[in-house]
């Protein structure tokens, strides 16, 4: 009688205990950033001769910036939804010049010659992303901030290399476990302060030569350099 005396007493302790329990913390993350893309781009196109009758110069920068958060968030989630993203003053500037390699300018192919400026607002592609895994001594997580794009109404051309705007961050168990309600933890990401796993690349040749065709061949001369920094910030909403 004893026996199944403490074992009931047991059994309502554990049901009080489950009942009781603290519920598993919430988190807010907000990912922002801002970089930059400067890529100039020299084509000339020589004839089988050696001459050079049209070439092609590009000068464009991609001011970048972007805020965005994912709200309710617990660490035994694998990924979650951004809210709105905000990418105000995200733009594309510079110059697209066609001429005739030095040459007196009718001398270039008709129709080739040309020259414009450009300012125009990016637009974002794919949203951002959040990818979340936990273990036992700590919390990674690996963000993307959302896509960008040059409209294709605009006088000048530029693929982002929005593969290098990603950052993997890692959070000891100790320090999330010791977060209180409404505290933050921050860290700095970008291409000066890469996490575990990514692999930027600053500086980037883009030629793209070409062999001879129809008489011609292009020689390229592409530089694009790239850079980024921005925070992770971790609060702890409840």
């Amino acid at each position: 009688m004893r026996a199944a005396l403490l074992t009931l007493v047991l059994a309502v302790a554990v049901l009080a205990g489950r009942a009781t329990a603290a519920p598993a913390p919430v988190y807010v993350i907000a990912f922002s950033g801002s970089g930059t893309e400067h890529q100039v781009d020299n084509k000339q196109n020589i004839q089988d001769s050696g001459a050079c009758d049209s070439a092609e110069h590009v000068d464009v920068t991609a001011a970048l910036s972007w805020t965005t958060s994912w709200t309710s968030v617990k660490t035994a989630s694998k990924s979650a939804l951004a809210t709105p993203t905000k990418i105000d003053g995200s733009q594309l500037t510079g110059s697209h010049v066609k001429d005739a390699c030095g040459l007196p300018i009718d001398q270039a192919p008709d129709g080739w010659a040309m020259q414009a400026s450009c300012a125009s607002t990016l637009v974002s592609g794919a949203s951002p992303t959040l990818a979340l895994a936990s273990g036992a001594k700590s919390l990674s997580l690996t963000v993307t901030a959302p896509s960008f794009a040059v409209p294709v109404s605009a006088p000048c051309s530029l693929n982002v290399r929005n593969d290098q705007l990603a950052a993997h961050v890692v959070v000891p168990a100790k320090k999330l476990a010791g977060l209180k309600k409404g505290a933050s933890l921050t860290v700095a990401v970008g291409t000066a302060v890469p996490g575990p796993g990514d692999d930027y690349a600053p500086s980037l040749d883009c030629s793209q030569p070409t062999k001879p065709y129809e008489g011609y061949r292009t020689a390229d001369h592409c530089q694009d350099d790239f850079s980024w920094s921005g925070t992770v910030r971790l609060t702890r909403a409840r």
